[in-house]
């Protein structure tokens, strides 16, 4: 079937075209809000700029297709293969993509807001400025795998709120990405670069942070309990009012950072690089410091009761108001 006897039978009132061979099909700027096309072959095709509103999507294959500017609002898009698609500028507002693979896909600048992208492939997909506000990538055992974002660039992506529980995110770039109260509970962000990142009030409990670097993020009120951050990068990060209870913090680099009011109870900072950062009133309690280097710190009015302090690096550091180990007060 060519393009203008689709079009012509959708002018008619047909909407289904379930399994058809519309592979190559220029449908650009076409109206086909409703279209059925589930488990079409849609290989090569190109939508540019086409209303594709409520089209049922599911199972076709989309593989190096064009939708660049095409309106996908509230489609089905379940297990759809959108591998190597570009989708730049793409309005996928509210979108159902569970389980479609969206593997080297161009996703920029497109807009993601409320879509519903569990158990999705998107490793190597191009995010950068895309806005994913409220998408729900969660991972639910039983049900779905979290995404699968494995080295997906997300550079200036808009993650406001969005539910990445249990994603892969490994080796992905999120810098200067807005990440602002997301979940991202049990993620995996092994090696991921979220430098000049905005996390404010983010979720990241249980999460794998190992060699994350996070240079200049601002992390205010981020919740890293029981996180892995060994070897991460936090130079120059706000980190004031966090809360890192339980965390692993070893041999982390927070040079230049700040920490005010932050929580590290029970963390373990073991040759951590605190050298000149701020720890005014920040707790320590039980917290494990071997080897860590505070030179120069501000551990003003912080509580270190019960930490393991014996072979940390404390030269020059400022100790006014602080609780010793031993409970005492340190004048």
């Amino acid at each position: 079937m060519d393009a203008s006897e689709l079009l012509q039978r959708y002018d008619s009132g047909t909407t289904d075209f379930q399994g058809e061979n519309l592979c190559g099909v220029d449908l650009d700027s076409a109206d086909l809000i409703g279209v059925d096309f589930t488990g079409c072959d849609l290989r090569g095709a190109s939508f540019v700029f086409a209303y594709l509103n409520r089209a049922n999507l599911s199972r076709a294959d989309l593989s190096g297709a064009r939708l660049c500017g095409a309106n996908l609002s509230q489609a089905d898009l379940l297990s759809t293969n959108l591998r190597d698609t570009d989708l730049h500028g793409a309005i996928l507002y509210a979108a159902d993509l569970r389980g479609a693979d969206i593997t080297l896909a161009n996703l920029l600048d497109a807009n993601l807001i409320s879509a519903d992208l569990r158990n999705v492939n998107l490793s190597g997909a191009n995010l950068r400025g895309a806005c994913l506000r409220g998408a729900n990538l969660r991972y639910e055992k039983r049900c779905y795998e979290g995404a699968n974002l494995r080295g997906a660039d997300l550079r200036n992506a808009d993650l406001r709120g969005a539910n990445l529980t249990g994603a892969d995110l490994s080796k992905a770039d999120l810098s200067e990405a807005n990440l602002s109260e997301a979940s991202l509970r049990e993620v995996n962000l092994t090696g991921a670069i979220l430098d000049g990142a905005e996390l404010k009030g983010t979720f990241l409990t249980d999460a794998i942070l190992i060699e994350t670097s996070f240079r200049q993020a601002v992390m205010v009120n981020v919740k890293l309990e029981r996180a892995d951050l060994t070897g991460s990068d936090l130079t120059g990060c706000n980190l004031n009012d966090a809360n890192l209870t339980s965390a692993i913090l070893a041999k982390v680099k927070c040079t230049q950072a700040t920490m005010q009011r932050s929580r590290f109870n029970r963390a373990d900072l073991s040759r951590a690089d605190l050298r000149g950062v701020n720890l005014t009133e920040t707790t320590f309690i039980e917290a494990y410091l071997g080897r860590a280097d505070l030179r120069g710190a501000n551990l003003t009015n912080a509580n270190l009761a019960k930490a393991e302090l014996s072979s940390a690096n404390l030269t020059g550091a400022i100790m006014r108001g602080a609780t010793m180990p031993d409970g005492s007060n340190h004048e």
